[in-house]
């Protein structure tokens, strides 16, 4: 039976045949090369909406503690809000209130500092985000206790340092009265102080959560509530709102998927 590739063997023409093909392999591998080069050269950008298991952070300089950046949008009504930030690339801005919109830009003026807290605690950047909202706003800006005295976790005064009076849950024969607070001079006092109350022992066990091997089978919404449900037992503030400080955690990722987008 005569071989149906013979002519591959044998005919006069085979090593014309080959040359091509060898030109033609050539070709393919140069064009492969230069769209690799091309993809590689191109600035890459996050997916639109963050991934709650790889929290990072945005790459922006250390807050300017004389000036916190709530002071920069706190006289701007929402219109005018909206367009302040949507000329800087915020994205998702329709449907927001004021008080989301601040958050917004808060999120993103801070978020170096709560990856900074994070490193420090192991704490979620989200639930760090929680509870700040929680101790450090009203209404979207930086409360008096953040903007006078630097201190970001509602920080009782612990004996040493200085420290300011502001209203909040401290009583005196049933009477309230102003309590004593934290007070800090620099952003690296601010970072070190809350997280040396964050890191006390007692809250040792609220952490557990975020390695794998404790938190088996839970969502990333569940590692949130037992955390926040932890610092509640463990004695962080009296204030039973952990619920809250969990949706807020939650609330995060929102914000997040507003920044403006990152190119690498």
């Amino acid at each position: 039976m005569k071989n149906q590739f013979e002519w591959e063997i044998y005919s006069p023409i085979t090593q014309s045949r080959n040359r091509r093909k060898a030109w033609l392999l050539l070709v393919i591998i140069i064009m492969v090369l230069c769209v690799s080069f091309m993809g590689n050269a191109t600035p890459k950008r996050t997916k639109d909406t963050p991934d709650p298991y790889k929290e990072y952070p945005q790459e922006f300089p250390n807050i300017d503690m004389k000036n916190l950046p709530g002071k920069e949008i706190k006289n701007l009504d929402k219109q005018e809000l909206l367009e302040y930030l949507d000329v800087r690339g915020f994205r998702r801005l329709q449907g927001k209130n004021i008080v989301e919109l601040r958050r917004i830009w808060l999120a993103y003026m801070y978020d170096t500092f709560f990856y900074t807290m994070h490193k420090k605690t192991n704490l979620p950047i989200s639930v760090i985000y929680a509870f700040f909202i929680i101790e450090a706003t009203n209404n979207g800006i930086e409360s008096n206790l953040m903007a006078k005295a630097l201190n970001p976790g509602g920080i009782k005064y612990r004996g040493t340092g200085s420290k300011v009076k502001a209203i909040d849950d401290c009583y005196k024969n049933g009477r309230k009265i102003p309590c004593s607070f934290q007070a800090f001079n620099s952003y690296d006092a601010m970072v070190q102080g809350w997280a040396d109350v964050l890191n006390l022992p007692r809250y040792k066990k609220c952490k557990r959560f975020v390695f794998r091997e404790f938190n088996r089978g839970m969502t990333a919404k569940e590692i949130v509530n037992e955390t926040c449900k932890c610092f509640y037992k463990s004695g962080y503030h009296t204030s039973n709102i952990w619920k809250v400080r969990s949706n807020l955690s939650t609330e995060y990722w929102t914000m997040k998927a507003s920044f403006p987008i990152m190119e690498f």
